[in-house]
């Protein structure tokens, strides 16, 4: 199923049908006018898995002077049966930007600002000012094109490439329970991301300003084992992330972890790939709260568990 709003001062027609897969491109009638754009996404590698990764997407079209001229939703369905979607665009240039896997953990900031420059999506907390919102981000993907339509009713085909706009983290911390003081007495344990990258602008860039999150954790049956998973956006130099853990009610951590410092010593992780994952275990050693920071072991195999990042 497929949402459309038109936007006023120009009218777009959308259409899909079988017949406009890729594999019938060349041949299908319905070809001769109007653009069929072709969402692509390979990861790390050289084989397509765009529906593998992405759900749905939300594609904007701005028109030359930047204004929003469409937005659009291609559904998981259409994203199955066509891996794109078709537009009929009256002459001119336009910049196509699409955001893929957009659920409660993204908003969109002023679509209609006229500076495509200005324009970002965050978590909502993030809009709110309230840190405490802040438990992670949904597993966007972002992809953006120019488009030169010369003349009314041309047909052509072109790609739009995707890329990823955040990675997976996925914490374990063993010991709190059984070997700290606090932990012992029952003092909830609770996690806070420093220094993280909050929103990112329409063309991938992460925006270099800072927030804490705080990822939900769980403890695991009766092991004193709590694991965290969530997704945030990508690190770069300008966030200097750490790791911090609280005992309580406390004001300051018992724990704090140099994220930069355990990618230096674990080369093994490497976050700047399009499918970034940063996996650690803190385990909690010793009556002096001695810590020892180490990758999962299977992490060490590159196989990441099977758990269920949010949508």
């Amino acid at each position: 199923m497929r949402y459309i709003k038109f936007i006023t001062g120009l009218l777009i027609i959308m259409s899909f049908g079988s017949c406009i897969r890729e594999d019938l491109l060349t041949d299908c009638i319905c070809n001769t006018q109007g653009q069929f754009l072709y969402f692509s996404y390979k990861g790390d590698g050289m084989s397509e898995i765009l529906t593998e990764k992405i759900k749905d997407v939300d594609l904007y079209v701005f028109d030359h002077e930047e204004k929003l001229v469409l937005s659009t939703v291609v559904s998981s369905d259409s994203l199955e049966k066509n891996h794109g979607t078709r537009l009929n665009l009256p002459q001119g240039e336009y910049t196509l930007v699409a955001l893929a896997n957009t659920g409660e953990r993204t908003q969109v900031s002023d679509l209609e600002i006229g500076d495509l420059n200005m324009i970002h999506f965050a978590h909502p907390g993030f809009f709110q000012d309230d840190e405490t919102m802040l438990t992670g981000n949904d597993p966007n993907y972002l992809g953006r094109i120019q488009l030169n339509v010369e003349g009314e009713n041309v047909g052509f085909r072109d790609t739009m490439n995707f890329e990823s706009s955040h990675m997976k983290v996925y914490l374990e911390i063993a010991g709190y329970e059984t070997t700290t003081t606090p932990g012992k007495q029952g003092e909830s344990l609770t996690v806070e991301m420093r220094n993280m990258p909050c929103r990112v602008f329409f063309d991938n860039r992460i925006c270099p300003q800072r927030r804490n999150y705080y990822p939900e954790i769980e403890k695991q049956d009766n092991k004193d084992l709590y694991v965290g998973q969530l997704c945030t956006f990508r690190l770069d130099d300008k966030h200097p992330a750490q790791i911090a853990l609280y005992a309580g009610d406390s004001a300051e951590p018992f724990y704090t972890l140099d994220v930069e410092e355990f990618l230096k010593n674990n080369p093994e992780i490497d976050i700047s790939k399009q499918e970034a994952e940063l996996p650690l275990r803190i385990e909690i050693k010793g009556k002096d709260v001695s810590v020892g920071v180490t990758v999962p072991d299977w992490s060490i195999e590159d196989v990441f568990p099977d758990i269920d990042f949010e949508d």
